[in-house]
């Protein structure tokens, strides 16, 4: 069997696109990437808006800019939006994963991609017809690549990993790292809500 540890290596999020559009056999092959995530007791909980259409893909990207970022969702020729009709503790989890397998095969087909969290649920539904219980997971740009993005570098694992038992070598987050994701994500809730 292949290791796709180079594939995963490389992986970057693109946030530049060409306007080439992506073949539809490639989307179908993105998709069914995803569709073959794990999820917990096989519950599947994913399901998939596939937005190709210029002016909801414009759309997409006025709802999407929140605090200055994620300009770059226009220039997307493609979106994916995740989104789950049901409720259970492990939904962001599998979901989260079926991203990953469809960001990872995208890449291995020289497209590229960018999860996007922030955006305002309720516009987004609204634009794209999605059931007002169901909840958005997160959406996802892809388009072939305008940039090449060299590697960022990663934590050695000998302050990531502990085996058996924690270890002093560990790293938790700077006081200042907590701080920023807890304001940034209380200030997107409430924008959102």
């Amino acid at each position: 069997m292949e290791d796709i540890i180079e594939v995963i290596k490389s992986r970057r999020s693109i946030r530049a696109y060409k306007k080439e559009k992506i073949p539809r056999e490639l989307v179908m092959k993105i998709l069914e990437a995803g569709r073959w995530a794990p999820s917990a007791s096989n519950n599947q909980p994913w399901r998939f808006v596939v937005i190709e259409d210029e002016e909801i893909i414009q759309q997409i990207a006025f709802e999407s800019i929140a605090f200055g970022i994620n300009m770059f969702v226009r220039y997307a020729t493609l979106i994916i939006a995740i989104y789950s009709p049901v409720k259970h503790r492990w939904v962001d989890v599998d979901c989260g994963m079926c991203a990953q397998n469809m960001m990872l095969e995208a890449h291995s087909l020289g497209i590229g991609s960018c999860f996007v969290g922030a955006f305002r649920e309720k516009a987004v539904k609204n634009t794209l017809g999605i059931p007002e219980k169901a909840r958005i997971i997160g959406l996802i740009t892809f388009g072939f690549p305008a940039q090449v993005k060299e590697t960022k570098a990663r934590l050695p694992l000998e302050e990531l990993v502990s085996f058996n038992k924690v270890s002093q070598n560990v790293k938790t987050p700077s006081l200042i790292q907590r701080t920023f994701l807890e304001i940034s994500g209380r200030l997107f809730r409430r924008k959102s809500s």
